[in-house]
């Protein structure tokens, strides 16, 4: 039996970028903080970064001096600038609960990993109403180290008791697709992060949507619908 042939019993999926539109909020409050402290990257530079978590972004424009003496305080302004300015501007995909009705409908669990902290988490579950439908949330204070590293998926695997090839990624970004890639997940991807499909195609997503709706209109198709 190949790896597609498998069924698919569980999907493991991102948070920002995949089910909620926070990716560019993300990257505001990241140039906003950095600029407290007289850095000034560029924002693209930033953006095309976000899906990692804060330990990986960061050395991506501090050096390790600048990490030594001030880096912890970017990360803590990050948090306070994006709660404080950006939360509230977040907005769901749409498709999420249509997509994870079908999902549990088809005997298969659902959790989230995502980077970010406990009052986002709050906020995105009650805006996407779909507590009941996961079986729970891996999160950055489960781990040592974000995307691209695999722990938050290895994490997922090991506490709900699922074998990589009985599971699925579901991501915006190539972060998300090479964490996976890591550990034997493969990745189902859609472009609503605002990376090309090229670079996911690049990192290994071995499907791509636009978005939620057309990954649901094409469910049996799809890896997802593998009996």
């Amino acid at each position: 039996m190949t790896r597609r042939d498998v069924a698919i019993k569980a999907i493991i999926s991102d948070v920002d970028g995949t089910l909620v539109d926070s990716n560019d909020c993300h990257a505001d409050a990241w140039l906003e903080a950095f600029r407290e402290f007289g850095v000034a990257p560029p924002r693209q530079a930033i953006r095309k970064q976000i899906g990692k978590g804060s330990d990986q972004l960061i050395p991506c424009f501090l050096s390790p001096e600048q990490i030594s003496s001030f880096g912890a305080k970017v990360d803590q302004r990050k948090g306070e600038i994006f709660k404080n300015h950006y939360l509230k501007k977040v907005r769901a995909f749409p498709g999420v609960r249509p997509l994870f009705e079908r999902l549990v409908r088809d005997g298969k669990s659902v959790a989230l990993a995502t980077s970010g902290g406990a009052d986002e988490m709050r906020y995105y579950l009650s805006l996407l109403g779909i507590e009941r439908l996961i079986e729970g949330i891996v999160s950055s204070d489960d781990v040592a180290r974000s995307k691209p590293y695999p722990d938050l998926f290895h994490v997922a695997l090991d506490r709900f008791h699922w074998k990589a090839d009985e599971a699925v990624i579901l991501g915006d970004a190539p972060y998300d697709v090479m964490a996976g890639a890591k550990i034997g997940l493969a990745t189902i991807a859609v472009l609503t992060g605002g990376f090309t499909e090229r670079s996911l195609r690049e990192a290994g997503a071995i499907e791509i949507y636009p978005d939620l709706p057309a990954l649901l209109r094409a469910y049996h198709a799809s890896r997802l619908g593998r009996a």
